[in-house]
C-alpha cells in the first residue's frame, strides 16, 4: 500500500509503546490483585499485538508475484482468526472479572 515514508516506523513505535504500557498495567494488576481475569486480559493482548503487527506487516510488504493476492488473503485470514481468539480471551477475562453476586444478596 501505497503512503509516506514514516508513517509505518511511527505506527510500530506508537502501536508498540502503547501496547507496552498496557500491559505493564494488566501485569500490576495481576500481581496485586491476583485475579485469574487479568491473565486471560494479559493474554488477550498478547493475541491482538501480535494480530496487528501482523496487519502492519502486510501493509508493509507490499508482494508482488503470481501468487501475491492468494498470500495476502490467507495472512488476512491468520489474522482474523488470531484477532478472534484474541476477543474470547478478553471475554473470558471480562467475565471472570465481574462482580460476585454474592454480594449483591
Amino acid at each position: 500500500m501505497s503512503m509516506e515514508a514514516e508513517v509505518l516506523p511511527l505506527l510500530k513505535f506508537g502501536f508498540g509503546i502503547v501496547m507496552i504500557l498496557i500491559s505493564l498495567v494488566v501485569i500490576a494488576l495481576l500481581v496485586k490483585y491476583k485475579r485469574a481475569g487479568y491473565g486471560w486480559i494479559f493474554v488477550h493482548l498478547i493475541l491482538f499485538s501480535w494480530a496487528c503487527w501482523g496487519w502492519i506487516e502486510l501493509l508493509e510488504k507490499g508482494r508482488s508475484g503470481v501468487m501475491a493476492s492468494e498470500d495476502n488473503s490467507l495472512d488476512i485470514g491468520m489474522i482474523g482468526v488470531i484477532w478472534a481468539v484474541s476477543m474470547v480471551c478478553m471475554s473470558v477475562g471480562l467475565i471472570k472479572l465481574r462482580p460476585s453476586h454474592d454480594r449483591l444478596n
